[in-house]
């Protein structure tokens, strides 16, 4: 972008005078153009550099006012006026009105021919942008040679910044830095300045922030993931000398997302191993063939350690009320696997993260005992709301005390886990609790437990008439009061011997003694099934 500053500041133009103080020279010049006309207004384009020797206005500037109203209003860049042949002195009013405006006004030297000027501008104008297109090409060239070379993300970075001369900070998606230019190496307060500036002025604006290239600090998005993009800082743009321009800065930020895309696929490639050797151990029983004694270093390479405290943690994400396309998915895997490694790692480098085969889950490995880690899993679901549109939830297993035992307490955090979800539940943090009777023979269909109960009680299993709906009932205290014919008795307000007589005939019709403990045991069962059974038919 060439603007009025530039132009002023050239040598070529260097006899060019600001008329006006206050004028705002940071105005872009995009053409030039003559008039001689005070109705120009609707046939002039915008960011022109009007030129004019101002005939009209002899003897009457007043009417300058309003043209420059005018022009500023299109808007026009700036207004050059060669006073050496009709007016040779603009008013007071003229300059002051101008400077309210910060419309530029320059004075056109008597030297200079409104139409030699005109040329000249252009010229400079076009060679400009054929410079700053070079300059682009250059800068792609040399992003595109170490991306080759398979630089690292900071090594591109530095070298950007020397070849900018511009400090740069690349922030991640969390809005955390990533990679810091080495002008930031002993200068903190330009650093805390930058992360001010993109925490406090861009990111609660971000969506209609526009970059000046006047300004000190500017933002750029870096995507290298289309949902959760990067943003690269760049600070001392009112340094920038020409040939510089948005387009270079483009083209680095395009090999930028390429190298930050490429690094984040090696580090998920790299990441599939470990999560190999965990679903090995959590889907046998037996544990690792492989001992911590004999292969310490097979272990540590898979951020595993010999402890004495193991505890798995499944961590999934809630299904969001949008559909969701699979780019997006698997964006958001591999952000959120990255998410909850950096801030995992921050509380306890032994926190291991691992994939499973489920692009919504991960496992985590406690390897030390914390005693907050369900405080910290609630600031977990807190923080995460901030980047991603969706929640989280946790299932936890019970700690075991050996590495073998890893599956035991993953099969308890996925069960709990699989429980709150299947009851539609949402960031939910829920500890493993054994399952009671009742719960697991939710598990079962009634069709299978049918003929257990059929076979057990016969035709008490679904008495219909009243008599066997009485001698069901009297079996079902009598075996809850543990066999007690006094405690059943007091319970149903009948006599002793009823209750006897009522117990005879049960055995009569299961043909069994109900005091045998195999036999007590399967009529436990069938007569809590049975009612299960029922409840669910009612």
């Amino acid at each position: 972008m060439v603007s009025i500053r530039e132009i002023l500041s050239l040598e070529r133009f260097s006899n060019f005078k600001l008329i006006n103080k206050n004028a705002d020279l940071s105005r872009e010049v995009t053409s030039v153009d003559i008039t001689e006309t005070p109705d120009v207004k609707d046939y002039t384009s915008q960011h022109t550099l009007l030129l004019t020797t101002a005939m009209n206005f002899k003897g009457d500037q007043q009417s300058l006012i309003n043209f420059i109203s005018e022009l500023d209003s299109v808007p026009v860049a700036a207004l050059g006026i060669k006073l050496s042949r009709f007016i040779h002195k603009i008013d007071q009013d003229v300059i002051d009105h101008a400077d309210k405006l910060g419309f530029p006004l320059i004075e056109i030297p008597e030297n200079w021919k409104l139409g030699q000027a005109t040329h000249s501008i252009s010229t400079y104008i076009s060679q400009d942008e054929t410079e700053k297109l070079y300059y682009a090409l250059e800068v792609q060239q040399r992003m595109n040679s170490m991306l080759i070379k398979e630089f690292s993300v900071e090594r591109m970075l530095n070298q950007l910044s020397q070849f900018l001369r511009l400090p740069l900070v690349l922030i991640n998606p969390f809005y955390k830095v990533e990679v810091t230019s080495n002008d930031f190496n002993n200068n903190q307060k330009l650093l805390k300045e930058n992360l001010r500036y993109f925490n406090d002025v861009y990111l609660p604006d971000k969506d209609s922030v526009n970059v000046d290239f006047n300004s000190k600090i500017a933002v750029f998005e870096v995507p290298a993931f289309s949902y959760f993009p990067y943003y690269l800082i760049v600070s001392n743009l009112e340094t920038i000398s020409y040939p510089f321009s948005h387009l270079a800065i483009e083209q680095a930020i395009n090999s930028l997302s390429f190298a930050i895309y490429k690094d984040s696929r090696i580090r998920a490639t790299e990441q599939e191993d470990v999560n190999l050797l965990f679903s090995a151990l959590i889907n046998t029983n037996e544990g690792s063939p492989i001992s911590f004694e004999s292969n310490p270093e097979f272990f540590e390479r898979y951020q595993l350690k010999d402890s004495s405290y193991y505890k798995v943690i499944i961590c999934g994400i809630d299904a969001g009320s949008d559909i969701e396309n699979s780019e997006y998915v698997n964006e958001r895997y591999q952000l959120t696997f990255e998410w909850l490694k950096s801030v995992l790692v921050t509380l306890d480098p032994n926190i291991s993260i691992f994939g499973f085969g489920d692009s919504n889950k991960f496992a985590i490995l406690l390897q030390e005992k914390h005693e907050y880690y369900q405080a910290y899993c609630r600031h977990l679901q807190q923080e995460y709301k901030k980047f991603f549109k969706e929640s989280l939830s946790f299932g936890i297993g019970n700690e075991v005390s050996d590495f073998t035992q890893i599956h035991s307490s993953f099969v308890e955090a996925l069960e709990t886990f699989e429980l709150c979800q299947s009851e539609g539940q949402r960031e939910f943090l829920e500890v493993y609790r054994p399952r009671n009777f009742e719960e697991l023979l939710q598990l079962l269909p009634p069709d299978k437990v049918r003929p257990f109960v059929l076979s057990t009680l016969g035709e008490l299993a679904f008495p219909q008439n009243t008599k066997d709906k009485e001698l069901k009932k009297t079996l079902q205290i009598y075996m809850d009061n543990q066999c007690d014919i006094t405690k059943t008795s007091n319970e149903i307000f009948v006599h002793r011997n009823t209750v006897k007589y009522r117990i005879n005939k049960c055995e009569e019709l299961l043909n069994v003694n109900v005091m045998d403990s195999v036999h007590s045991l399967n009529i436990r069962l069938a007569l809590f099934i049975s009612q299960h059974i029922q409840d669910l038919n009612q």
